[in-house]
């Protein structure tokens, strides 16, 4: 398993550097660290740094995020591979404490699905994996969230079945659900000409990760994502989760127009369904 640490998105060093010279004196800005478990839809694109990149161009908290990712993991093997109690404890920085840790199970709920109609298998396996990690969490003192995957391109009837998968056992462990696959499906259902997925009609392009952050944004702080910068700069990382290099890139650029029906739609997709916490 890999173990990274995000770099903070450069362009908050750049906005510090002017306050400093402009002689502004500002308050610093809470901060929330976020663990993500999970895999390849959590390193495609960067998604923590995009995260953290749409809290900088809000008001409120900045959301700083650490990723313990594998391809194709399920909750089930980072549960196994012995790893995960020692991220759990070591925290963000200096053995810190965590805010929120984020659980992303494998996108067909960590079983084989049906090629040729897309019916995905039970959730049972997820559900068990779920309740061990949330006790963990707990225990640690961070505030357990799921993130729910999307269905596949030429699936998209997979999306209810994630949903209900998701929702069943976040209400029995009471926790909340980052609606992602949700949203994905609002945002198919009403601009079917914005493709979220790359060309495997299963990992999320620059777009479908920016939808993915918003989610997580708005379920994380509360707060609508409306407003929040449609371009962000992050660290580049490559097809296998790893940082490519140090050097800032450019993750995501959307148009004012699309950007705000992104934001909007993860907005309603939150707002719709509360916190989820029992």
């Amino acid at each position: 398993m890999r173990l990274h640490r995000l770099r903070a998105i450069p362009v908050a060093a750049v906005f510090a550097l002017l306050a400093i010279t402009s002689g502004a004196c500002q308050a610093p800005r809470d901060t929330v660290d976020i663990l993500y478990v999970g895999n390849s839809y959590v390193y495609f694109n960067n998604l923590p740094d995009l995260v953290e990149g749409i809290s900088r161009g809000l008001e409120g908290p900045i959301l700083r995020g650490t990723a313990h990712t594998h391809g194709g993991a399920t909750l089930r093997r980072h549960l196994e591979d012995g790893h995960l109690p020692g991220v759990l404890s070591e925290g963000p920085i200096n053995g810190g404490d965590w805010d929120w840790v984020m659980l992303q199970e494998q996108s067909t709920l960590g079983t084989t699905y049906d090629p040729g109609s897309g019916v995905l298998g039970s959730p049972d396996a997820f559900h068990a994996a779920t309740r061990e990690l949330v006790g963990m969490v707990r225990a640690e003192g961070a505030r357990p969230a799921l993130y729910m995957t999307w269905a596949k391109e030429a699936f998209p009837a997979q999306s209810e079945t994630l949903s209900r998968a998701y929702r069943s056992i976040a209400v029995e462990v009471g926790v909340p659900v980052a609606g992602v696959g949700e949203a994905w499906a609002e945002v198919s259902r009403a601009r079917p000409e914005l493709n979220l997925h790359i060309s495997d009609g299963s990992h999320p392009n620059a777009v479908g990760s920016y939808l993915a952050a918003c989610v997580i944004y708005a379920t994380v702080t509360g707060q609508s994502p409306l407003g929040a910068p449609r371009e962000i700069a992050g660290a580049p990382w490559d097809f296998a989760g790893r940082v490519e290099s140090s050097e800032p890139t450019i993750l995501v650029s959307l148009s004012p127009a699309d950007a705000e029906f992104l934001q909007s739609v993860a907005w309603q997709a939150v707002s719709a369904q509360g916190s989820g916490e029992g």
